[in-house]
């Protein structure tokens, strides 16, 4: 019998991650999903993003059924079954041609995967650190998605078109198997505040929830398009899967901020820059022409970014309900912002014309950062009150 790791080390956060990715670990990849739909399987563009949003909008509908079980059941067997049953449903994909087929089974896929990810992340918000938590996420996302997109079009001449559906269903086969290694994580009482302080805490997460639904929205949506963009500015596939691969390595730097970092340096101003730079990454691809310097710059912004402003507002709002409940909310609405994402850059598209989409996506990263500076800013007011507290006693 394999023997569990402790709760609190570096080993256990990274396993605890890779369950966390695997229920919607398509989005990790989603450029080489778009391609394969729109390309080997034969969908067209609008309807490639037409099948990702149903996917996504199917997990959006099991992180919200997540939200409301999370209290009521053991999530360890929960989370056996869920991971064998999308193991089934992402290699029976395989099979299927028809576009209303396809957009039907794939909400089926993201409605198991919605409620595995809900489940999961109010046990990452009952760990220790939920700044390592979250951000051993992001980074195991990066890796993930650098790794598959470098080894996709390999994959795809040795598995055939479909092969993006095999990664799936491999990496959800794996995370059934670090399930039983890692350890049981107990629950926590929620800690008794005043009415104002639950005011103020229903405020602040409202806020917050609508900071992460806009910043992942918009950064999807580039996300879901960018192998597309690179095509169209004339660059080869190639290359254009090489750039992205690369690119998406500086993700695991952005990643690691709040683990090296945690509430030490401050979090308000790393979601400044954050925000600001993929504020200039969808600037930067709206360029006529776009060049490989420009397409790499652009990506590296983004993807330096995105880990760092997603796993700090995931870290805030774990602050704000210790027992992980709000995190399994916090799934729910990331996996909205996912799902938009694609639907609305799919919306804004015009004859292979991406600057709506993209300037559309400036626009709503302002918002996000609008939403979040007074929930972060009082919560680093309170930590910075706490540390005195301590320090004077």
């Amino acid at each position: 019998m394999l023997k569990k790791i402790q709760a609190d080390n570096a080993l256990s956060y990274g396993f605890f991650a890779f369950i966390a990715m695997a229920g919607l670990s398509y989005v990790n990849f989603l450029p080489g999903v778009v391609s394969a739909l729109a390309g080997g399987i034969g969908f067209s563009e609008a309807e490639a993003g037409e099948v990702i949003a149903s996917n996504l909008f199917g997990g959006l509908l099991g992180c919200a059924g997540a939200f409301f079980l999370v209290r009521r059941i053991d999530w360890r067997p929960a989370m056996f079954v869920l991971l064998a049953s999308l193991t089934l449903v992402d290699l029976s994909t395989i099979w299927l041609d028809s576009y209303n087929l396809m957009l039907g089974w794939r909400f089926v896929a993201g409605l198991i995967g919605g409620l595995s990810m809900g489940i999961i992340f109010s046990v990452l918000a009952r760990l220790n650190s939920p700044d390592c938590a979250f951000g051993s996420l992001l980074l195991m996302q990066f890796v993930i998605g650098a790794v598959v997109m470098y080894l996709l079009p390999g994959l795809e001449t040795l598995l055939g078109t479909y092969a993006v559906f095999f990664v799936m269903a491999g990496l959800t086969f794996l995370s059934i198997l670090l399930l039983s290694l890692v350890p049981q994580v107990p629950r926590k009482l929620d800690k008794k505040r005043s009415s104002s302080e639950l005011n103020e805490g229903k405020a602040h997460a409202i806020l917050l929830m609508l900071a992460i639904v806009l910043y992942l929205c918009a950064a999807n949506a580039i996300w879901a398009y960018v192998e597309l963009i690179g095509l169209k500015a004339g660059i080869d596939d190639v290359s254009v899967s090489s750039y992205i691969a690369t690119t998406s390595l500086l993700g695991l730097l952005g990643a690691m901020l709040p683990i090296v970092s945690g509430k030490r340096f401050g979090r308000l101003y790393w979601l400044l820059a954050g925000v600001m730079l993929s504020i200039i990454s969808a600037a930067m691809l709206s360029f006529i022409p776009l060049t490989p310097i420009l397409y790499v710059s652009a990506m590296a912004m983004l993807f330096f970014a995105w880990p760092a402003v997603n796993s700090y507002l995931l870290a805030v709002v774990a602050e704000l309900d210790s027992s992980g409940r709000l995190s399994s909310l916090a799934a729910v609405i990331s996996v909205l912002g996912l799902a938009t994402g694609p639907l609305i850059a799919s919306g804004l598209l015009g004859n292979g014309d991406f600057s709506a989409m993209l300037y559309s996506c400036m626009v709503i990263f302002l918002c996000s950062f609008v939403f979040l500076y007074k929930p972060v800013k009082t919560m680093e007011t309170v930590i910075c009150g706490d540390l005195s507290s301590q320090y004077q006693s």
